[in-house]
């Protein structure tokens, strides 16, 4: 026989213990998730805004030489695959950045481009075309800084969350 006297209320104890933590972290949890629901993703800052796609002198030189580069999404959505074009002989101007695919195809109907007519067509449809510089289709603001090649994914998203309306009462 032992010295001590065994007693079976430890384990009732420790499963209160266990669900308070539990209670506490969803509750932490729940708290966390209400205040950030608000939030649209380009407030978030979980990464960078922009894609640098690459040196500008380098980038304009090989789309001259075999066409614009198509880009798998660089965003992680799965769905913005990119065609990045050069046009002019300025590294630093004539930059476009659009979507790889109409707007209303499937993501491998991409924009094939045509060098000797200097158009792209839908790879689903060759009757379909768009401009060399995708003028029409959705576009990503494109920039040179500091002789790189910067293409904003987001600019959109940021500008719609800091929009806002007011209606004047009268």
């Amino acid at each position: 026989m032992s010295p001590v006297e065994r007693s079976g209320h430890h384990a009732g104890r420790a499963a209160l213990v266990a669900l308070v933590g539990v209670v506490v972290l969803f509750g932490t949890l729940g708290l966390v998730s209400v205040a950030l629901s608000g939030r649209n993703s380009p407030d978030l800052q979980l990464g960078d805004q922009t894609f640098t796609a690459g040196r500008a002198a380098t980038l304009a030189e090989r789309i001259a030489e075999s066409g614009p580069y198509l880009f798998a999404d660089v965003s992680g959505r799965k769905d913005r695959d990119m065609i990045l074009q050069h046009q002019g002989d300025d590294p630093e101007t004539g930059w476009s950045a659009f979507l790889a695919a109409p707007i209303d195809e499937p993501r491998d109907c991409t924009w094939d481009w045509q060098p000797d007519e200097q158009i792209f067509r839908a790879k689903c449809d060759p009757d379909r075309t768009a401009p060399a510089d995708g003028e029409g289709l959705t576009q990503f603001e494109v920039t040179v800084i500091d002789g790189k090649v910067d293409v904003d994914l987001n600019a959109d998203a940021r500008d719609e969350a800091t929009t806002t309306t007011s209606t004047a009462a009268g």
